[in-house]
């Protein structure tokens, strides 16, 4: 039998017994649990209504388009 062969066998049964003590917990706590109590009538929630937000009437501006600007590369020339 190789090790991972091992390794799977390992893990397979670890996630088993896993499972088996979740779910016995599980059962655990549902006997445990009170008993439900009657809920309540909830409370009407009430909203108020915002009158909408005026916009300004005036266009903005334009935004300026950036200038690009070229420049070549000097060459060295010997004074």
């Amino acid at each position: 039998m190789s090790a991972a062969a091992t390794a799977a066998g390992y893990l397979y049964a670890s996630g088993r017994l896993r499972g088996r003590a979740a779910r016995e917990q599980e059962e655990h706590q549902h006997q445990q649990q009170p008993p439900e109590k009657p809920e309540r009538p909830k409370e009407k929630v009430r909203v108020a209504v915002m009158p909408p937000r005026e916009e300004p009437n005036k266009p903005a501006a334009p935004r300026r388009t950036p200038k690009i600007e070229y420049r070549t590369r000097r060459r060295w020339t010997p004074e």
